[in-house]
């Protein structure tokens, strides 16, 4: 055996239910659903319905699932898909006459919009859950958990780690009916021992970045809230825990250097029994990169929009170009580019896993890992590419947990300390302008702590103290800091950590004095953040790692 081809999606959206429409707020879940999953479970079922065998491992975030679950959203959903196709039906209308191609273009956005309204409502019963589910049930898929609300699990403190993780895990399994192994942990954040509060929830591999692999991770270790993860009495961290000497391959894990590590060979990280997998830099670079497929001049403009429809009409062209200087879009020529890219990717996975083979003797797991909402969002033709990749790769494809199963690790490593962000540390999240934030999380974790230290047993402050629970998960979503850093949307991302900091406090204070009276306000707190049943104050009574 050559080796095998593991495509990974990681999906994931901040909780925005209710808190916003456009520019920022709920639209972005609407955009995603039209843009990335419905079109991606469209390709995925058909395939599956052709007879093509292929296997691919999807994230979806627990934050993501409750969204895509929500009855609310799902309405405003169907009114979103509804105005994109009169948007479309109006430009083909007044441009039939004076800009023939424009018009055929709109008219290709009103027909692809309908065909994916219709999949919404009749193919997968506005179930996209479900839809992916299904996938999962027949084997086609491996649905990843995550942490809860996608929180930044280096920089919290243990009980929120563990709380994060065991919620995440539980609602993974409440809303597609499949129990998680496999979790995609928030931005690739990892600091030593974190493997074990994975270890400690049943999951049993999860993913990284190169760069951590080698070694070339951020120097620093925070320790914001004191935080002595992965160590155990009279053990370092970094202790090993051998295996046999006859299940040991050349590499010792512990001792090794950047030059021996396998980024095609899962390994176990330090003394436990999960496993990582690492991401091959230079093959999923072609997608990532601005430079790599989506920015072939053929391809449709993202950042470019009519001011009237807001429907893109325009081409890459060049990334020199100006925009408002770029050439009109050919679906055609968008087409074409997209089977010359599919074929050279398949061709350059093949090439790397024979040349693994090779140089090793041993049969590699060759990961590709991107964002899903690259896919149809961002690249309007990335999904097409998606399925040619898999029609051609998919003798080759497995899922993480089959490779595991049909080739478990042999070797144990250290992984350094950081993130697949900027500069590989966690300096994206963490840095002198969101240093406020981490106060705020700080102040209520104690919060939280001294509520679980005497939890209330009053019905109403019980079910305060609980709602204060999901409140800090919210709180730590690692997207607040992520957009206030990046500048994409600081104000947003701002005031919506404000206003769960607020509800936070509010709720500390109906578990702490709350009466009967308080039952209105309270039920409009939980009807505000209807998410994660499994929450309870008692996960933050001790630390479980």
């Amino acid at each position: 055996m050559t080796g095998a081809f593991a495509l990974v999606l990681h999906s994931h959206l901040p909780y925005v239910r209710g808190a916003g429409r456009w520019p920022h707020g709920e639209e972005w879940i609407h955009e995603a659903i039209l843009g990335t999953y419905l079109p991606l479970l469209v390709v995925l079922h058909d395939l599956r319905g052709e007879g093509i065998r292929y296997r691919v491992t999807i994230g979806l975030t627990p934050t993501l699932l409750e969204q895509l679950a929500d009855p609310d959203i799902n309405a405003r959903f169907l009114d979103y898909v509804d105005d994109q196709v009169r948007r479309a039906e109006l430009d083909a209308w007044d441009l039939a006459g004076t800009n023939a191609d424009r018009a055929a273009l709109a008219e290709f956005y009103r027909a692809t919009y309908a065909r994916l309204r219709d999949a919404y409502l009749v193919r997968f019963s506005r179930d996209i859950v479900g839809a992916f589910a299904d996938l999962a049930r027949t084997g086609e898929v491996e649905i990843l958990t995550s942490a809860a609300t996608h929180g930044y699990l280096p920089l919290l403190d243990d009980a929120s780690v563990s709380a994060q993780l065991a919620v995440g895990r539980a609602a993974t399994q409440r809303l597609t009916g499949l129990v998680p192994t496999g979790i995609w942990i928030p931005e690739c954040a990892y600091r030593p021992g974190l493997e074990r509060a994975l270890e400690a929830q049943g999951l049993t591999h999860f993913f990284t970045d190169a760069d951590l692999l080698r070694g070339r991770g951020t120097t620093r270790s925070p320790r914001r809230f004191g935080s002595s993860i992965g160590t155990r009495s009279g053990e370092s961290a970094a202790a090993e825990r051998p295996l046999p000497a006859d299940q040991l391959d050349h590499l010792d894990g512990i001792g090794a250097t950047a030059e021996v590590a396998d980024v095609m060979r899962p390994c176990l990280v330090a003394d436990s029994s999960v496993a990582v997998i690492t991401r091959h830099p230079t093959v999923s670079s072609q997608v990532w990169s601005a430079a790599g497929y989506p920015g072939d001049p053929a391809y449709r403009e993202f950042h470019r929009k009519d001011d009237r429809s807001g429907l893109r009409y325009w081409s890459v062209t060049a990334t020199t170009v100006d925009l408002g200087a770029k050439a009109p879009y050919v679906v055609a020529d968008a087409a074409a580019r997209v089977k010359a890219h599919a074929a050279h990717f398949a061709a350059s996975v093949r090439e790397t896993l024979e040349g693994h083979r090779a140089a090793t003797g041993l049969p590699g797991l060759l990961t590709a890992a991107f964002d899903s909402e690259l896919f149809g969002h961002w690249w309007f033709e990335g999904v097409d590419w998606l399925g040619l990749v898999l029609r051609d790769l998919g003798p080759l494809t497995v899922t993480a947990a089959s490779w595991l199963a049909a080739e478990p690790p042999r070797m144990r490593v250290p992984l350094a300390e950081g993130s697949w962000g900027k500069l590989n540390d966690h300096s994206t999240w963490e840095n002198a302008g969101t240093e406020w934030m981490w106060d705020g999380i700080r102040r209520g974790v104690a919060a939280i702590r001294s509520l679980a230290a005497d939890p209330p047993t009053d019905e109403v402050r019980g079910r305060a103290a609980d709602q204060a629970a999901r409140e800090l998960l919210l709180l730590e979503a690692s997207d607040w800091p992520f957009l206030v850093t990046t500048g994409q949307a600081a104000d947003y991302g701002a005031e919506r950590f404000r206003a769960h900091a607020g509800r936070l406090q509010r709720c500390v204070e109906l578990a702490q004095r709350g009466a009967a009276s308080d039952e209105a306000e309270l039920h409009e707190l939980e009807r505000t953040d209807a998410v994660f049943p499994e929450a309870r104050i008692a996960l933050f009574g001790a630390r479980s790692v």
